[in-house]
């Protein structure tokens, strides 16, 4: 697939997804996120090969403007499974107080919220603007040269590379989150280009983006349970929860490493 070809279908499916987002439709938010992720990082990559700085500049900030507010209907979608599917593997004499109803009243709230949030943005003149403005773009975008994906690559070594050794905590999982900006971006540009080194990088994306979530997990049962407490309920079982998120981070660092060597050769 051209480069080219790739961003217009990317651009197609904001438009295309619109229906389903609006009847919250399986995996729909989650799909028009990613191609306006997609669509922003290729744009911001190939910047020295499309046409027209100032409007690619424009597009991509209103493609941050839209991701921004997909993102936390999507991420309270994420959220709530992940804590249900840590208590569907709890015994249940650890299960005290009435944990799944205070998880789905929780994130269903949030999701509720930001869902409105979402049909907000698709209803306003911005959001037409910005599918308009797509199209105009790409009708007449003539790549003037060939992609360089050099600058990617290194950006995704250094940054694995300063985090592998750091010891745990908060600032090696920032350092984690970062190289796993940097593979999505390097991922997404081999994906535009239909280079086949994407299947590495993408490994190692979803091993750094799992570990990501576990860590965004523990913070939300935190919060969790700070709130059970504050209710005077119980909030033993999110402590068992949030050993579950621990244990399940035990192996990452195997993980990761082993990724990591799988995905270098294709980040040359």
């Amino acid at each position: 697939m051209s480069l080219l070809k790739s961003l217009r279908a990317q651009s197609a499916k904001l438009a295309d997804l619109a229906p389903d987002v609006r009847e919250d439709k399986h995996d729909a938010v989650h799909q028009m996120r990613v191609a306006a992720r997609t669509l922003r990082a290729n744009l911001r990559t190939f910047k020295d090969v499309l046409p027209g700085d100032e409007k690619r500049v424009a597009l991509v900030e209103e493609l941050g403007w839209l991701g921004d507010a997909l993102g936390p209907a999507r991420e309270a979608e994420v959220l709530a499974g992940q804590v249900l599917d840590l208590l569907e593997r709890t015994p249940p004499e650890y299960v005290l107080g009435p944990v799944r109803e205070r998880v789905e009243r929780v994130f269903a709230l949030e999701r509720e919220s930001a869902l409105g949030r979402v049909t907000d943005a698709l209803d306003s003149p911005r959001y037409r603007r910005l599918l308009k403005n797509l199209d105009t773009y790409f009708a007449s975008a003539k790549p003037g040269k060939d992609a360089d994906l050099s600058r990617l690559h290194r950006r995704v070594r250094k940054r694995m590379r300063a985090a592998l050794p750091m010891e745990h905590g908060a600032e090696r999982d920032v350092a984690m989150h970062d190289a796993r900006k940097a593979a999505r971006r390097a991922r997404y540009a081999a994906d535009a280009l239909g280079l086949p080194d994407a299947k590495p990088i993408k490994a190692l994306q979803d091993v750094l983006g799992e570990e990501h979530d576990r860590v965004v997990a523990a913070s939300a049962l935190v919060d969790l349970a700070a709130g059970a407490h504050q209710a005077g309920e119980d909030s033993f079982t999110y402590g068992v929860l949030l050993g579950l998120v621990r244990c399940d981070s035990r192996d990452f660092d195997k993980r990761v490493r082993k990724a990591w060597k799988a995905a270098k050769p294709s980040l040359k």
